[in-house]
């Protein structure tokens, strides 16, 4: 009876520490429209569209972006770390192809003004809402992408890079 018991809560645990960590979808405007949904990330894994038949597009495990279903070092497209995105796993910095630094990304190795590619800023009218902008600007015509969820910046990028926008 208490094996069952325990047996119970841990399995109560597990479902509801799975549904504890949702997912992030991407949308194309803040409109957020279900069938517009151009990626989503759920447990490291980049997926094209809203559902799991979507093609697999990166993987992400501990700020590493893989390319396709894969975790092997083969695969290994960049690496996020300490707020550089490297190509592969240099650590060189001729690699560096962006800098996330706080709320704003950059081409390079760089915080030069005329570097800036985007902009990440929380939506003003709903929580949990993250909205990314071209350049320095945060006008709801610049934005390039909404994601409803809280991606990590490893996931930032393997979604912007999913997009075609880096």
């Amino acid at each position: 009876m208490i094996s069952r018991l325990l047996l119970t809560v841990i399995l109560a645990y597990t479902c509801l520490s799975a549904l504890a960590q949702t997912g992030t979808y991407v949308y194309p405007t803040s409109h957020m429209r279900w069938n517009e949904v151009v990626c989503h990330i759920e447990g490291g894994v980049v997926r094209q569209g809203n559902d799991w038949r979507g093609d697999i597009a990166y993987t992400v495990e501990r700020n590493k972006i893989y390319s396709g279903y894969s975790t092997s070092s083969f695969n290994l497209s960049y690496t996020f770390r300490e707020g550089k995105l490297y190509i592969g796993d240099s650590f060189f910095t001729d690699a560096i192809t962006y800098t996330l630094d706080g709320q704003y990304i950059y081409v390079g190795d760089s915080h030069f003004p005329l570097d800036l590619a985007y902009t990440i800023a929380p939506d003003r009218d709903n929580p949990g809402i993250l909205n990314i902008f071209k350049e320095d600007s945060i006008s709801p015509f610049d934005i390039v992408a909404v994601l409803q969820g809280n991606p990590s910046p490893g996931e930032i990028f393997a979604i912007l890079l999913t997009m075609g926008l880096l």
